[in-house]
């Protein structure tokens, strides 16, 4: 048996902790990333519930009604933002015999490697592959060794994270089409003729996440929302004439204000079939890798998901799931099969 003060101690720690989880789901759902600190926040959000079952633990050994309700409640908030991604999907009876495999990849532009990323791309095999963070190594290996299964490829690669890159099985051209805004690297975009129907395809890299003060994360986060708010208003005349793949590197989170103006006019694959958190971010701690380090120690691996494929109405996501590791970069790829409906 637990003495009266460790009992008073627990109950009280556990009102802390509840008091701390509700004021952030107060600030986010009213306010979600206004303010800088709070974009942070929210970005590793989902890591405010792993004390959960303890507080329900705690709850169901001292039968203290406040307990409970405080441990429903929070419950509640999660399977609210997230309870979606852990059950399991099936088809809907809309979807064709058509689909299309994509994969989206970035390669980690500032590493010389191009073994690994050259075996992702073979492995998974996708029909449609969006690369960020092309350099001239890895564009000079696709060129050479991928040439037969990739014919069509549009490489701009730059030596560092600005080179951009989309190869494809099927016959892609580029639209000549230009958003506004700085992007990291050239956004590309493309126009897709399959089957005899025409559609539009997007690969982007948007502004780095970027740690600091918080004037610094401000700044970061309102770029990337204008970056969204160009995306999203190139989407809703593109997909008037026919269906819209957009995929790459948002370095944002889906609870951020950039991901709710993107998935307006998009759905976001991974919601749709993956299953699981589907973390993407960070991988490899390679020297140039934008893993961050605290006390000279690496932050554990795939604490958050920043790597997208979004599609257009007429597309439904029948699979989702994670690329394979290729042990250099510090994202992993997202693999998705996208199905007319």
């Amino acid at each position: 048996m637990l003495s009266a003060f460790t009992h008073r101690w627990l109950t009280a720690t556990t009102w802390v902790y509840f008091t701390g989880l509700f004021g952030w789901a107060t600030a986010y759902f009213l306010s979600g990333d206004r303010f800088g600190v709070m974009a942070l926040l929210n970005a590793f959000a989902p890591y405010f519930f792993l004390p959960l079952p303890v507080a329900l633990a705690l709850a169901t050994w001292t039968k203290r009604r406040e307990l409970w309700v405080g441990a429903i409640v929070g419950v509640a908030i999660f399977l609210w933002l997230w309870g979606g991604l852990f059950v399991p999907k099936t088809w809907s009876a809309h979807a064709s015999g058509q689909a299309l495999k994509i994969m989206t990849y970035n390669a980690l532009g500032v590493q010389p490697f191009t073994e690994p990323a050259i075996d992702v791309i073979r492995t998974e095999n996708a029909d449609i592959v969006f690369l960020q963070e092309v350099n001239t190594y890895l564009a000079k290996a696709i060129r050479t060794e991928l040439a037969d299964e990739y014919p069509y490829q549009y490489l701009d690669p730059v030596d560092g994270v600005s080179g951009m890159g989309t190869i494809s099985k099927l016959p892609i051209q580029p639209t000549g089409d230009r958003l506004p805004l700085d992007w990291i690297g050239t956004l590309q975009i493309f126009s897709l003729n399959w089957n005899g129907q025409r559609g539009t395809l997007i690969n982007f890299h948007m502004w780095a996440a970027g740690l600091g003060a918080p004037g610094a994360i401000e700044y970061n986060f309102r770029a990337r929302e204008a970056q969204a708010n160009a995306l999203a208003d190139f989407v809703r005349a593109a997909s008037t004439h026919g269906p819209v793949i957009a995929a790459g590197d948002a370095n944002t989170t889906d609870l951020s204000d950039a991901y709710k103006i993107v998935t307006q006019p998009l759905t976001d694959s991974w919601r749709e079939a993956g299953f699981g958190f589907g973390h993407t971010f960070p991988g490899s701690d390679l020297p140039g890798s934008s893993r961050p380090r605290l006390a000279g120690w690496p932050v554990p691996q795939w604490l958050v998901r920043i790597d997208y494929v979004f599609h257009s109405a007429q597309w439904e996501a029948i699979e989702a799931r994670m690329a394979k590791f290729d042990g250099v970069s510090d994202h992993r790829g997202v693999v998705v099969i996208l199905a007319v409906k």
